[in-house]
Formats: C-alpha cells, sequence, structure tokens
C-alpha cells in the first residue's frame, strides 16, 4: 500500500507538472539570459558566459547545457531541467518529513508540496528555483539526520548540499550561516567536531575559489556574489529612508489635503506595508488550502520542540528566512510567491503537523480508519489544488515568440540576427530570433536604441547600419512619441514594413526590416 500511494504521488506530481510543460506558451524573459549562458558555456564562448545581465556562473546554465547534449532544443532542455529538480525535490521532502512522522503522514506533505500551484508552475519555467529547492531540502535533511556514525558525513553531505542551494539561488547562503550559527549555541555533545565538519565544504569552496581567482585574475566579488550579499544588506535601509524622504516631498506639495494626511501615515507606518505584504505573499504562495493546515500545524509546536530538539532547527530557519523576505520587500518593494519557497521549505513540517492533526480529527469526528482518513484528506487536497494547475499560461504573450520566429524564418540562422526593440521586449525578440544559431548572441542588446529616434532621425538609421541591426520592432507603449511618425514620413528608404501586431502590454507594434 505504502510503495503504491508513493508511485501515486510521484506520477501525480510528475504529471502536473508535464501538464504545465505543455500549456506554458513562452518562457519567461529571465529564462532568455539562463539559456544564453548555457549556450555560451556548451559553445566554448567563455567571454560571453559573463557578458549578458548576469554577472556571475549558475549552476542552472551548467545543468541546461548539458541536458542540451541530449536533448538538441535549448527550450525544451531548459524547461526539462526544472521539470526533473522540482519532481525530484519530492525524494529529500519526503526523508526528511519521515524524520517526524509516520510514512503515510509524510507522503501525504509530499502529495500537499506536489500540489501547491507555485512550485508545479516554477517546475516548469526557465528559473532557478527547482535546483535551488532539490539541494536545499537535502541539506536539511543531512542536518536533521545526521545521528551517531553518521553524524560527520551527514555534516559534510548538508554542507555540500547547501552550497550547491547557494549557487542557484544566493539566499540560501543564510542557511549556511544560520546552519552554523545554529552549531555555535547547540548544547549538543562534541560540538567543535560537528562544526569543523560542516565548515570544512565551505573552507574547501573558498580555498578553490581563491585558487581560481589567482589563475584567471578576477574579481573575488564576481565569483563570490559579495557585492550581490553586501547590497541585500544595506540596501533596504537605504532605500527605506529614501522613501520615508520621498513620501515627506509628497505631502509638502498637497499641505492640509487628504493624500498629505494619508502620506503622513504611511511615512511613519511603512513598516507595516512591508509586513501586510509578507503575511499576504505568505497566504497566497503557500496556496489557501495548505496555507490553512500550516496553521493548525503551529500550536503544540513549543510542546514538540522540547521532545525533538532537531524541530527547533527549522523553526529556527523559516524564522530567519521570513526576516529576509521582510528585508528583501524594503530594498525593492516587489515581491513574487516564489521567493517564499525560502520560508515554504524548512516550514513545511508544520504543514505535517496540520495533516497529522487532520487526519486524527477526521478519523475520531467520522469513526474512520486511519487510511480512510488519510484517503479523504489526500482526495480533498486534489480537488482543492487540481484546478488551478490545469490552466493555460502566458497564452498572450505567443505573440512575441511568433514575431522573433517570423524573422528567424525570414533570415535563417547561419548568421546572429540583430534586432532592435525596446527594453521589455529585447529578451524575448532577439531569444526566438536566434534560438537556432549555432552561438551564443545577446538578447539584451540595442534597446537603447529606442530613445535616439527622437532627437535626430538620421542619427537613429546612423546607428542602426552602424551596429548591423536587420530589424526594427517598433511599439506603442515603450517608443517615444512622435518615433513611428519619423519612420514612416522619412524612412521609406531605409525600412521595409514586415508586419503588425497588437498586446495589451505594448498596444500596437510593427515590425521593419532594415534596408540596405
Amino acid at each position: 500500500m505504502k510503495k503504491k500511494f508513493a508511485l501515486f504521488v510521484l506520477c501525480l506530481a510528475f504529471g502536473l507538472r508535464l501538464v504545465a510543460f505543455f500549456l506554458t506558451a513562452i518562457i519567461n524573459q529571465d529564462g532568455a539570459l539562463y539559456i544564453h549562458q548555457a549556450r555560451a558555456i556548451y559553445w566554448g564562448l567563455w567571454d560571453s558566459v559573463l557578458g549578458c545581465g548576469i554577472g556571475y556562473l549558475s549552476n542552472y546554465s551548467i545543468f541546461i547545457a548539458g541536458a542540451y547534449a541530449v536533448l538538441r532544443d535549448w527550450v525544451i532542455a531548459a524547461k526539462a531541467v526544472s521539470l526533473l529538480f522540482g519532481t525530484l525535490t519530492l525524494i529529500p521532502l519526503y526523508l526528511l518529513l519521515g524524520e517526524f512522522f509516520r510514512r503515510y503522514i509524510a507522503l501525504a506533505g509530499c502529495l500537499a508540496f506536489a500540489l501547491i500551484p507555485v512550485f508545479v508552475d516554477k517546475s516548469v519555467d526557465v528559473v532557478r528555483d527547482p535546483v535551488y529547492w532539490f539541494f536545499l531540502v537535502f541539506g536539511f535533511y543531512f542536518f536533521v539526520a545526521r545521528r551517531g556514525a553518521k553524524n560527520r558525513l551527514f555534516l559534510i553531505l548538508s554542507s555540500v548540499f547547501m552550497i550547491m542551494a547557494a549557487w542557484a539561488r544566493v539566499e540560501g547562503a543564510l542557511f549556511i550561516a544560520v546552519t552554523f550559527i545554529y552549531l555555535i549555541f547547540s548544547k549538543e555533545a562534541r560540538k567543535t567536531e560537528s562544526i569543523a565538519f560542516f565548515v570544512l565544504p565551505i573552507a574547501a569552496v573558498v580555498l578553490l575559489g581563491i585558487g581560481g581567482l589567482m589563475i584567471f585574475d578576477a574579481a573575488g566579488g564576481d565569483l563570490f556574489r559579495i557585492g550581490e550579499i553586501e547590497s541585500r544588506v544595506s540596501a533596504p535601509l537605504i532605500n527605506y529612508v529614501n522613501l520615508r524622504g520621498e513620501l515627506l516631498e509628497l505631502m509638502t506639495q498637497q499641505p492640509g489635503s487628504t493624500v498629505s494626511g494619508f502620506l503622513h501615515k504611511a511615512r511613519n507606518l511603512a513598516w507595516l506595508v512591508a509586513l501586510g505584504t509578507i503575511v499576504k505573499y505568505t497566504i497566497t504562495a503557500y496556496f489557501y488550502p495548505f496555507f490553512l493546515l500550516f496553521l493548525i500545524g503551529i500550536p503544540g509546536t513549543r510542546e514538540r520542540v522540547r521532545q525533538d530538539r532537531r524541530i527547533l532547527y527549522l523553526v529556527v530557519c523559516s524564522g530567519s528566512a521570513l526576516i529576509l523576505l521582510y528585508i528583501h520587500v524594503f530594498q525593492t518593494w516587489t515581491m513574487f510567491n516564489r521567493f517564499f519557497a525560502l520560508f515554504i521549505l524548512p516550514s513545511f513540517i508544520l504543514v505535517g503537523f496540520g495533516l497529522e492533526k487532520t487526519v486524527e480529527y477526521i478519523r475520531y469526528r467520522f469513526r474512520l480508519r486511519d487510511s480512510v482518513a488519510l484517503i479523504a484528506v489526500c482526495l480533498l487536497m486534489v480537488a482543492c489544488a487540481l484546478p488551478k494547475s490545469m490552466n493555460p499560461r502566458e497564452t498572450d504573450k505567443l505573440v512575441f515568440k511568433q514575431i522573433g520566429e517570423l524573422i528567424a524564418e525570414r533570415e535563417g540562422n547561419e548568421q546572429e540576427i540583430k534586432v532592435a526593440t525596446s527594453l521589455p521586449l529585447t529578451r524575448w525578440i532577439s531569444f526566438y530570433a536566434n534560438l537556432d544559431y549555432k552561438g551564443a548572441p545577446c538578447p539584451e542588446r540595442n534597446y537603447d536604441l529606442v530613445d535616439s529616434v527622437q532627437k535626430d532621425y538620421e542619427t537613429f538609421v546612423v546607428k542602426l547600419k552602424g551596429r548591423g541591426i536587420q530589424y526594427v520592432l517598433w511599439d506603442e507603449r515603450h517608443w517615444p512619441k512622435g518615433s513611428l511618425e519619423s519612420i514612416l514620413a522619412q524612412g521609406s528608404r531605409d525600412f521595409m514594413r514586415i508586419g503588425d501586431w497588437r498586446h495589451p502590454d505594448t498596444g500596437a507594434m510593427i515590425l521593419f526590416e532594415v534596408t540596405e
């Protein structure tokens, strides 16, 4: 029975993600950059690896390059890596939950994870997150599972997997620091030995990195992303002070008005807005039925911690993740559900507690056997979450893929095709136009030409031809006012109109070919 349940969970998880794979019409914009980096690695264009929107080497890009060697399609290879790691995360999660729960509850917890929409969607997007989830959960498992003779080996493995998670997403470095501090303050026997074995892989990576820097004469901040980490620490406070200053300036522009009174309160309660943002995205990222299980699992946690100190470690990791996310809000005032994997993964043990309590309640309330109560809870989870993951995604943006493919069809892919368009579109258009080209053209170039058309038409044309631009995609929303009129009035000798499209985000779009 247990094997059948495990097979059902794994097949459902893979099936849901496979459906989402085919229902996603176009890759996400960041994906174009990771595929570019993978192409540069595959074709051995080492000068281009860090030269296009990403200042560090991602292990995700390395995995994509490896997958392309087998699949021979860049988009399928990138999405397949996400699909594989997103599905396989169930393995370390099952092992982690199995340390605290009966096997059936652990499998039910894996089913909950398999159904959470953000984990389904991101398992088929071209993003680093699934790689990060996989290694991070394995890192948690090896840390909490270390006992007796396994202590040394599992500490080393925990550190190695957390390093791999941090390589995928730098936020993973938080848990390396939290684990190190937790070991320092823990009361376990042979604490110094435990710290030494956990730090050993980190020291090895640092030494190897320093050796690589000396050989290649590179900057240490680029390799270890020190500048990015420093920015995430200092930028939130700076941005918070700047925000208060900007709100004060707006207040003085309309003294005595209702808006001024509102801005006065908003200026002093910005911290509360950030807190509300965290609460809102915690709920939506978990998804409502699973957030309810999370809430049900909270009562009694203190008593459980007394019984098993390993739970305290996961609670500390969860709290640290929330603090980091809160700080992130002050840095950018933007948030996405996928960022909350940082909190969901270490806190998922509370979902397990919630499942345990829910199954127990249903069993007593309706006088059912354990297996029947568990099946009822699992069917309820599937019924609540399944429809959410069965909808087509990004179908409205298919037009951008079609424009890029039209350019590729007209030109072929023997040479790089250079396209000038606005920044919000350039990754998609250039990526799909050059998808089959055997090289690594950066999909984030030539968007700066958009503003030059308004200043001087002749200079605009000279710049286009000087850079070898073959196509220009004008759009109503992002190009300067009057730019289309200038192109149509003076451009008959310089441009040939290829096609017209429309999208809510851009308004009208017109593709021009640059003539000789």
